[in-house]
């Protein structure tokens, strides 16, 4: 099914009857007192601080496999704003399961919505049908912990429940006693996990690859830390298993971070330890894969300039494929290079030249590319590619989702040849293709998982993992370079707090579309006619895809039955 335009399918009312159709035909309480209407939410459904409980569920199953959370939204309106609310959770025998967290969403605004094409819409003063909502409006996506109890502070509040399902867990079905108090009354919902014998498998066992670029720098500011202090390293490790909890399984490191340089261009110092120390942080974390940055850049989007994206001590810019330039670069990748090749990580590199070359480009990109496989001939090339015209240099090639769908035939030629074939999205493209912006619906996010399976790709790349202002949590759309502005979300999916990062809802839906990867990629292995039968259903393209929460659930429980087929009690 093709994705259809906001204003013909996502109206409350609908949202809301379409969840009554995942739940099914459940018993529904009176509200309680004081006017407040409670119900349950699919997780992958977006929500709104606005949204209206016409017909608010009671009861919701969920079909999940193991060794993953299952969550659930809990959605309180009606509110006067000067509430207590209490929440707890117990099993069938009336005790807490063990493990359960609680969350409250926090709602961020969208001020403007994403172009047709790309960036916003006064990029090209096309109006965008295929947002959730026309802009500007208010949507929950980061969450933070909780305990028990909260004040309402306003009229909607939006709880997050998390219930932890072990990789060995029994399969069966779980219920779970969501009880909300809401000034002394108590209400009761009902979620009922189906726990399959399919299992999630664990990060270090991940078959797709998956990275947000971060900035350290914006760790320090926004966590008051100064870098490669003690209490700087104590963030970033846990920056490093909020990623992982995401499932992201590849981290960068950036050159510049580590060298200085003298008058004339050679390397004066290089801080080995700090970079085996930061590489160590994410591998604590079960990540595997270590990405290194583009060491080259462009002055700007209207410049022909390639620059290394370090200077020299005299503070001059230094042209890339220039003898000073070269210099720079070999000196300091025979450091790195001796580093991976002493800590065993040689086969775990893939490194970045110039990020996004175009075919102005080429020419210099080579001349790159052969300093560095001069030192390193088997050195393996990550890139985020805007030509198809780097054959022979580029290891692992990473176009925008409509890029490659458009070159698929020459894609796959590459695949055939040896070569990787990763997808990226930012802040293009807009319209109805799979992206992680705020106006877009949360199946999107889920679906790029599905998207990858579909065309056997196998890596996924976003430069947005916390490039956030120092207004993260009010300046989702915001400033970029000549007058663009960078669409809603594009530049985070991380959110700081003071004592470490939030997931977002986002994020999470991004993880349930990479766990459903991994069941698609064991499914395939034994039968791949019928995984792309379940895949068909749901997802026919980066840009075609339903947006029916049911359809989704419904293709899921087929996928995770046809799991357990093959999976092994």
């Amino acid at each position: 099914m093709n994705a259809q335009p906001i204003t013909l399918r996502l109206l409350a009312m609908t949202s809301m009857l379409a969840l009554q159709v995942i739940a099914g035909d459940l018993p529904r309480q009176s509200p309680p007192r004081g006017g407040a209407v409670i119900g349950l939410f699919d997780e992958v459904q977006e929500l709104f601080p606005d949204t209206q409980l016409f017909q608010a569920v009671k009861q919701l199953r969920l079909q999940m496999p193991r060794n993953t959370v299952a969550g659930v939204h809990v959605m309180i309106t009606g509110l006067r704003g000067t509430e207590k609310i209490g929440f707890f959770e117990s099993d069938e025998t009336g005790k807490p399961t063990p493990g359960i967290h609680w969350y409250r969403l926090i709602d961020v605004p969208v001020t403007e919505n994403t172009g047709l094409d790309r960036n916003t819409e006064k990029y090209s003063g096309m109006k965008n049908p295929y947002v959730i909502r026309r802009a500007p409006f208010r949507i929950y996506d980061p969450f933070r912990p909780v305990t028990s109890p909260i004040a309402a502070e306003s009229t909607a509040v939006a709880l997050r429940i998390e219930i932890p399902i072990d990789a060995k867990a029994t399969p069966g079905e779980y219920k779970h006693r969501l009880n909300i108090e809401v000034d002394g009354h108590v209400e009761s919902l009902e979620c009922i996990v189906s726990v399959h014998r399919a299992t999630i498998p664990p990060l270090t066992r991940s078959t797709v690859s998956y990275v947000n670029w971060h900035s350290i720098d914006n760790i320090c500011s926004a966590h008051n830390v100064v870098k490669w202090s003690e209490p700087f390293w104590t963030m970033l490790a846990k920056y490093a298993h909020t990623m992982a909890r995401g499932r992201q399984n590849t981290f960068w490191f950036i050159w510049g971070d580590y060298f200085t340089f003298d008058s004339v261009g050679n390397v004066s110092s290089f801080r080995r330890d700090l970079l085996e120390r930061y590489i160590r942080v994410f591998l604590d974390a079960d990540m595997k894969t270590i990405q290194g940055a583009p060491m080259f850049g462009r002055r700007n989007w209207t410049s022909s300039d390639m620059l290394l994206g370090v200077r020299a001590a005299d503070g001059k810019e230094v042209d890339a494929v220039s003898e000073r330039g070269k210099r720079m670069l070999t000196q300091m990748a025979e450091r790195i290079i001796a580093m991976m090749k002493e800590n065993g990580w040689e086969g775990q590199w893939l490194q970045g030249v110039f990020d996004e070359p175009e075919d102005a480009f080429v020419d210099r990109y080579r001349e790159l590319v052969a300093v560095l496989r001069g030192l390193k001939p088997d050195i393996k090339i990550l890139e985020a590619t805007m030509t198809t015209s780097v054959s022979g240099l580029v290891d692992v090639w990473c176009p925008q989702v409509q890029e490659y769908q458009a070159n698929r035939e020459f894609f796959d030629k590459r695949r055939a040849a040896g070569d990787k074939v990763w997808v990226y999205t930012c802040l293009s493209p807009g319209g109805q293709w799979l992206n992680r912006l705020l106006d877009e619906e949360r199946l999107r996010q889920v679906y790029i998982g599905w998207a990858l399976a579909k065309y056997d790709l196998q890596g996924y790349l976003h430069w947005g993992g916390n490039f956030h202002t120092a207004k993260p949590f009010e300046e989702l759309v915001r400033p970029h370079i000549e007058g663009q502005y960078l669409p809603a979300g594009d530049s985070h999916i991380l959110y700081p707090l003071a004592d470490g990062p939030l997931s977002s809802h986002r994020f999470e839906a991004h993880r349930i579309g990479l766990e459903d990867y991994e069941l698609l990629a064991q499914l395939k292995s034994h039968d791949a006619p019928r995984a792309q039968q379940i895949i068909a259903r749901v997802v026919q393209g980066f840009d075609k895809y339903s947006t029916d929460v049911a359809a989704y659930r419904t293709a899921r429980e087929l996928l995770l039955d046809a799991v357990d087929e093959y999976t092994a009690e």
